[in-house]
């Protein structure tokens, strides 16, 4: 009962914070174009259609989206929550606004848990609960990161990380019983199930639960508790093999299809600034963005926009001005109890000294320059962003903040009046922090994102009274999916695309249509990844060919210049004019006309093999080396491979993988920035090395593009120069793999 109290006032105080009294919960809180949370609302969307988020028939027409390639699985408690809500409304956006108020009542649930079961009193566990789910962490994630909001898993995880150091017995054995059940005793069934919530939360902190209940069992056998570290190793594994048997899917899927490199992720390191997504100390004790108190705002600020320009994880890692007193005191007590200082307050409580050594080797593993670079570099770069190892620390500094309140509440209640100062004072704190530790900046803009969305519904249920059910709609610009384009170069045609998931704009208003969008980069699936360098009337005829009977624009993705001239050739290829959002803010056309005249002007067999082509194209991808050549039919093509990269090689290798022999082409000494070569590519895989010099250009920018000869003429085809109007980029640049 007293957990539920906390969770009531935690969701209370956010509402308070989200000033929730302005938003229309039917809609979601926040959907600006620079953050993920339509990816979020895409996942919600499918599993409330679908029954799952794996496959989705609505995304990626017309052979539908597969996400297995970016696993979610980690987190698959917090989808079966999703899960259970869509029993209740079909609404994805009002389950997400559902989930996320959610995530405070449990964050604060758990945390008040823990505490408790750690010797806390009630209303001091509550106090240091409520605070630790208002993180600034908490917010910053909000529904942009929607998963991440979701941090109660790590209170559970600190309980097994101080119960270790605390010598806790966290598996039993029962006396009545026989011996094979000998282990299935209360205590023992209570850790493997706090395991498997650990391993079936959220991937971020299992792995961190993992690392600190590492560094635990490897204190107790520094220090010879080898039944401690015994116990340390069988939870590691609990929580590792429950993270496994969630990926399951993910790793069988790479194990039948191969793993997808386009996908792969480098260590998080930018020139000149170090680790990117690192903690830095100053952060934690620093006050939270956009303070309501101006001096202290203004502090931040300036620390902010002097070290960490730009989008800045780390700064919301903020403590607030409570947790700071509570980490401080942690690491006087840790340096207490190592030069040996005795009394009341430096060291004589285990628990402090413990949480006091947590906070040390977090800090240790997450700050810039430190254990987690390591990590990064030499096991995975799927783990990067160590900055969220903050919500272990902040539980640990609330953690020492309750003790703290539960020894000013007992010095008071010995005296005349104390209960009821003790009282005010604790609720004196809890309304300081609250205050304190949030900010006006986290509100967000209801009215304009509102204003967006019922446009884009409005716009969207204008198309599919046009459009027959089942009907698909090709997306311009062509933006890879997820996570859209890395960083690109000034001058590309859609680097000033700022947004990674603006595309799903239609699917989620939509109920009939299927989308171009959402088919994973790196698979054949892709396969409008191919058209992205392409000009325009090559690309209206190939998706014509394919079965589209839409085009979908978001003048956004292009220069304004560009924009204006897309809208004329587009008005002119299409003989139509648009429909426009009301916003006017996006286009569609309707391409039926288009293609009914272009099945009369050219050949069926022609069109046949011009769809063909289109959804089933020559691929390329970079490789240690060089780039590999897919030709996923069953006859040799003939197609132009163009490499752009920096003078230094001199030659490359054209070598089939399998049977058939290759050949070497020489180059002039000096290699221009676009080498190109006429290919036969056979079916399967051909390898194409890059040798020498050019190997290590490679390493620094690569761009490859494979072009079937087969179809030039309808490239050639029109009055519009092939540089003049395309769909995107012609790909991302092949980095790292020399």
């Amino acid at each position: 009962m007293e957990a539920l109290l906390a969770a009531v006032v935690s969701v209370g105080c956010a509402a308070w914070v989200l000033q929730l009294w302005r938003a229309d919960l039917s809609l979601p809180l926040r959907s600006a174009p620079v953050d993920d949370t339509k990816f979020y609302l895409m996942l919600v969307k499918g599993i409330v259609e679908h029954g799952w988020y794996l496959s989705n028939p609505h995304l990626g027409a017309p052979f539908g989206q597969q996400l297995s390639d970016y696993p979610q699985g980690a987190d698959n408690l917090n989808l079966l929550v999703v899960r259970f809500l869509a029993i209740f409304t079909s609404n994805a956006a009002l389950i997400v606004n559902l989930f996320f108020g959610l995530t405070f009542a449990l964050v604060s649930f758990l945390a008040h848990l823990v505490l408790r079961s750690l010797g806390l009193g009630t209303a001091a566990a509550g106090v240091a609960a409520v605070l630790y789910s208002l993180l600034a962490y908490h917010f910053f994630r909000g529904e942009s990161h929607l998963l991440l909001s979701a941090y109660y898993a790590v209170p559970l995880a600190a309980y097994l990380f101080l119960g270790l150091l605390g010598e806790t017995q966290l598996f039993t054995r029962r006396r009545d019983t026989r011996r094979a059940f000998a282990w299935c005793s209360g205590r023992s069934l209570a850790t493997i199930g706090i395991c498997v919530l650990i391993g079936s939360e959220n991937l971020y902190y299992a792995t961190f639960a993992i690392v600190m209940i590492g560094a635990a069992a490897s204190i107790s056998l520094v220090l010879r508790r080898f039944r401690v570290a015994a116990s340390g190793l069988a939870v590691i594994v609990l929580i590792s093999a429950t993270v496994g048997a969630n990926l399951a899917p993910s790793l069988l899927y790479r194990s039948a299809h191969g793993p997808n490199t386009a996908l792969e992720r480098s260590a998080a390191f930018t020139e000149g600034s170090g680790e990117a997504f690192s903690l830095r100390i100053s952060n934690l004790l620093l006050p939270v963005p956009g303070n309501r108190v101006a001096p202290l705002r203004q502090l931040s600020n300036r620390y902010d926009g002097a070290i960490a320009p730009g989008y800045c994880e780390s700064c919301y890692a903020s403590l607030g001005a409570v947790g700071t007193v509570g980490f401080l005191w942690l690491i006087l007590c840790a340096l207490g109890a190592l030069v040996a200082v005795g009394g009341s307050w430096f060291g004589a409580r285990a628990l402090i000294r413990h949480a006091g050594v947590g906070v040390i080797v977090a800090v240790a593993v997450g700050t810039v320059g430190g254990l987690a670079s390591l990590l990064e570099v030499f096991i995975t770069p799927d783990i990067r962003a160590w900055n969220r190892i903050s919500v272990f620390i902040a539980f640990l500094s609330f953690l020492a903040v309750g003790v703290l309140l539960d020894r000013l509440s007992g010095t008071l209640h010995a005296r005349r009046w104390g209960t009821p100062l003790a009282g005010v004072g604790l609720a004196a704190v809890l309304a300081f922090g609250v205050y304190d530790q949030t900010s006006a900046s986290f509100v967000p803009s209801y009215g304009a994102d509102a204003r967006q969305w019922r446009s884009d519904a409005r716009f969207v249920a204008r198309i599919e009274a046009r459009l027959p059910p089942s009907a698909n709609v090709f997306q311009l610009p062509y933006v890879p999916f997820p996570e859209g384009y890395p960083e690109t170069p000034v001058g590309d045609q859609v680097a000033t695309y700022s947004t990674k998931y603006e595309a799903l704009r239609g699917y989620l208003h939509s109920s009939t249509l299927r989308w171009s969008y959402g088919a994973m980069k790196g698979r054949a699936a892709d396969w409008s990844a191919q058209l992205a360098g392409q000009p325009l009337p090559y690309l209206l005829a190939a998706v014509s060919a394919a079965g589209f009977d839409g085009l979908w624009v978001d003048p956004a993705g292009f220069e304004p210049a560009k924009a204006t001239q897309m809208w004329a050739a587009l008005q002119g290829l299409l003989g139509e004019t648009p429909l426009i959002s009301p916003r006017g803010d996006l286009w569609f056309f309707d391409l039926r006309p288009y293609t009914r005249r272009l099945r009369g002007a050219q050949p069926p067999a022609l069109l046949s093999l011009l769809r063909t082509r289109t959804l089933r194209p020559l691929g390329v991808s970079c490789h240690a080396g060089g780039v590999e050549l897919q030709n996923p039919s069953g006859t040799i093509r003939q197609a132009s491979l163009a490499l752009h990269l920096a003078p230094a090689g001199r030659r490359f290798d054209a070598g089939h993988s399998g049977t058939s022999s290759g050949q070497a082409e020489d180059y002039p000494p000096a290699l221009s920035e676009a080498v190109s070569e006429r290919l036969r590519v056979a079916p399967g895989a051909t390898f194409v090395a890059v040798p020498g010099g050019a190997v290590q250009a490679a390493r620094q920018v690569l761009y490859a593009t494979l072009t079937d000869e087969d179809l030039e003429r309808f490239a050639r085809s029109g009055n519009i120069a092939a540089d003049a109007l395309v769909a995107g980029l012609a790909g991302p640049p092949c980095t790292g793999k020399g």
